[in-house]
């Protein structure tokens, strides 16, 4: 089980998320983003990705699907319907609202 920081405790919290309804992914994840955003500067995206056993070190990520393949991808800064394979969220390198972060954790529950 991951160990959350005090910061990512309120930030679920906040989210009116649980740390025992978590679940982890079963398939590999390849984070797809726009070449102008700063994937390492996205806390919102590495803290899902910890809750998720799931390091963005550990994660292979491109700017585009035709770079990586892989069983999902969760596409950032596109935010339009999802599929099976795809997962479209706005950028995380930006400032979300609590609505909006529950959003994508919701979807990001849901899809895997």
């Amino acid at each position: 089980m991951t160990t959350l920081t005090p910061r990512q405790q309120a930030a679920l919290e906040q989210m009116g998320i649980r740390p025992v309804a978590l679940r982890r992914p079963k398939v590999p994840l390849a984070l797809i983003h726009p070449a102008d955003m700063a994937l390492e500067q996205a806390q919102l995206a590495r803290d899902l990705l910890l809750l998720l056993e799931q390091p963005l070190e550990q994660c292979p990520v491109a700017h585009s699907e035709n770079e990586m393949p892989a069983h999902r991808y969760w596409v950032m800064g596109t935010p339009r319907p999802g599929s099976a394979t795809h997962l479209f969220t706005p950028r995380l390198d930006k400032p979300l609202s609590v609505d909006d972060k529950r959003r994508i954790w919701r979807s990001l529950q849901r899809w895997l």
